[in-house]
């Protein structure tokens, strides 16, 4: 199972920073969600891919029914998953792809932030 995969699997809140990070996506899901699961997938998918395998993107993954993540449960409780994609430091580049990811969509959304 790739690195990926196993970090996918653990619905905590988790980080990746890869020392060059340019794009930053965070992925808002809470367990037993049939659709995040799907959407993970999809994200696996992504970073299989060489264009963006250990191409400077930090990801952190969200759970919003942790206590800690209040302000995410208010945000997104009937909208998860969510997928945010920003250019690093800029939050005002944010993306958000809500409920269903497409792999196109997705790879997509990510080449236009490392290009900006």
């Amino acid at each position: 199972m790739s690195r990926m995969k196993e970090l996918f699997r653990s619905m905590h809140t988790s980080r990746i920073l890869l020392q060059d990070a340019k794009v930053k996506l965070t992925f808002f899901s809470k367990p037993s969600c049939g659709l995040c699961e799907q959407a993970k997938e999809v994200i696996d998918d992504v970073f299989e891919k060489e264009e963006f395998h250990n191409k400077g993107i930090q990801f952190e993954v969200i759970n919003i029914n942790d206590r800690k993540n209040a302000k995410w449960w208010k945000e997104y409780c009937f909208d998860i998953p969510v997928l945010h994609i920003e250019k690093l430091g800029d939050p005002r580049s944010c993306t958000k792809i809500l409920h269903f990811l497409e792999e196109d969509d997705v790879s997509e959304k990510i080449r236009k932030q490392q290009s900006s």
